[in-house]
């Protein structure tokens, strides 16, 4: 992208409010239950302990406000594309290595794991628009892996009888 477009105005539509909004609950809800089990010295549960879910949990809380940053902060800049490709990074290390976690069904795959191969679809799509300069099309991308495979697979694990679920469940003095 060129410089020009650093100078273009950020239209905020609905769905941005809504990608923003979404992620951004999801990531302050499952960063306190996180940091309200460990200051109260309560067992992360056995699921939150396997590497698989601890390298998705993870990649998650990373994208989680990178994501959100790309869609307020100025689009076209150097930080903006910096900051892309680590973000799409995270999204397919997350999609990945959600394929070796099998909570919900033992031993195969869940209807959960739509959503990575949602990201693993729309990723290189997001890049390919970007790089073509089709911004809208960009950006449509962009809104929908941000609100599918963040905000709304992010608000399925909070689900009761699910690990963090139950971690926001005790910190509201549910559990």
């Amino acid at each position: 992208m060129t410089s020009a477009a650093s100078s273009r105005p950020d239209r905020t539509t609905p769905l941005t409010a809504v990608a923003v909004t979404g992620s951004a609950i999801v990531f302050l809800l499952a960063a306190a239950a996180l940091l309200n089990a460990l200051a109260a010295h309560i067992p992360l549960p056995a699921d939150l302990r396997s590497a698989a879910v601890a390298a998705h949990l993870g990649s998650v809380m990373l994208a989680l406000p990178l994501g959100i940053s790309q869609l307020v902060l100025p689009k076209g800049t150097f930080r903006h594309r910096t900051v892309g490709y680590i973000w799409i990074a995270l999204m397919v290390f997350t999609a990945l290595v959600s394929f070796a976690i099998h909570t919900i069904n033992p031993g195969g795959l869940s209807p959960i794991h739509l959503f990575s191969v949602l990201t693993l679809i729309s990723a290189p799509l997001i890049v390919w628009r970007a790089r073509r300069g089709q911004v809208a099309q960009h950006q449509r991308a962009v809104l929908g892996l941000m609100i599918g495979g963040l905000a709304i697979a992010g608000l399925f694990t909070f689900l009761p009888g699910r690990a963090l679920g139950r971690l926001v469940m005790q910190l509201f003095g549910l559990g």
